[in-house]
């Protein structure tokens, strides 16, 4: 299993690279093409995420345990991982970086093959694979998983060397992170849990992607977060016009009032439905629900 598939382990929500435990448009480059980032402590410090956290626990986090010997329970806080437009991949892992989970780390990727030791600026960074990777985005990490332990409190994955060694400089920063025109859309709340979204376009033309909802749209950006000691799900789409984004709404709508009233449907499934709320403003659509944690490990226990 090579570095990525441990930390893909993680993600597995829908699953910082800042000191704080959110994520914020800021927080990534001009030409991010996906984000997602899981904040497994803010889910164990909260009732609501508690119960999330939980089935986490004993249906994913278990298995990795059992398989790689590292409990996510201990030793991981947050998980970030985003691609640009060039696709390179990187991922960002804070919490307990002992000796120990290093030294495990280094141990699963010396399994896979070719490791090697370098050095920047003082700093030491590996390669795990050959270097050279034909793939894009997280598959690249397949072939060439540059890394490093030397950020405190994080381990920080790339599929591009110099985009690593920026970070190493950075601080786990990236580098030139600022303001900008066009930024990817990031939904947030006092309390996140899981943070995810994507430039729609850039994969419109992929045959796995293959949607006509996709090619009308820009952006599509998801949230989930505490709200009074109840989950709330917050999805927001940008479509290329506010005609576009209306007719969404009204097939969303439909479907939504459709399944609802599925006598077949899970109950607890059905209550989330009905409390769904559908709204269009110019080019943004906006679907959310709040639900009862206990709804929630329901339907995915179903």
């Amino acid at each position: 299993m090579t570095l990525h598939r441990i930390v893909l382990a993680a993600l597995l929500l829908g699953l910082s690279l800042a000191a704080t435990a959110d994520l914020a448009a800021d927080d990534l480059p001009a030409g991010t093409v996906w984000y997602l980032h899981a904040d497994l402590e803010q889910m164990r410090a909260t009732e609501s995420g508690r119960e999330l956290y939980d089935w986490l626990d004993g249906e994913v986090f278990v298995e990795v345990n059992e398989e790689l010997g590292i409990d996510l329970n201990k030793e991981v806080n947050r998980v970030t991982a985003f691609s640009d437009t060039g696709r390179d991949a990187v991922i960002v892992v804070e919490g307990a970086v002992s000796s120990d989970l290093r030294s495990r780390v280094l141990a699963l990727a010396a399994d896979q093959g070719k490791l090697d030791e370098r050095k920047h600026r003082g700093k030491t960074y590996y390669l795990a694979g050959d270097g050279e990777s034909g793939k894009r985005g997280l598959e690249a990490l397949e072939d060439a998983s540059f890394f490093t332990f030397d950020v405190g409190g994080k381990i920080i994955a790339s599929s591009d060397e110099e985009r690593l060694k920026a970070m190493i400089d950075s601080g786990g920063r990236i580098v030139g992170a600022e303001a900008h025109k066009n930024a990817l859309f990031v939904l947030t709340a006092d309390k996140q849990f899981v943070q995810a979204g994507m430039r729609t376009r850039e994969f419109a033309d992929d045959g796995d992607w293959d949607s006509n909802i996709l090619r009308n749209t820009e952006q599509i950006a998801l949230l989930v977060s505490d709200r009074g000691g109840m989950i709330a799900i917050e999805a927001k789409l940008v479509s290329s016009d506010p005609a576009m984004a209306q007719s969404i709404g009204n097939i969303v709508s439909g479907l939504i009032s459709l399944q609802a009233f599925n006598s077949q449907i899970d109950p607890a499934a059905a209550r989330v439905l009905r409390n769904t709320k559908v709204d269009v403003a110019e080019k943004v659509l906006s679907v959310s629900t709040v639900v009862d944690p206990a709804s929630i490990t329901s339907i995915l226990r179903h």
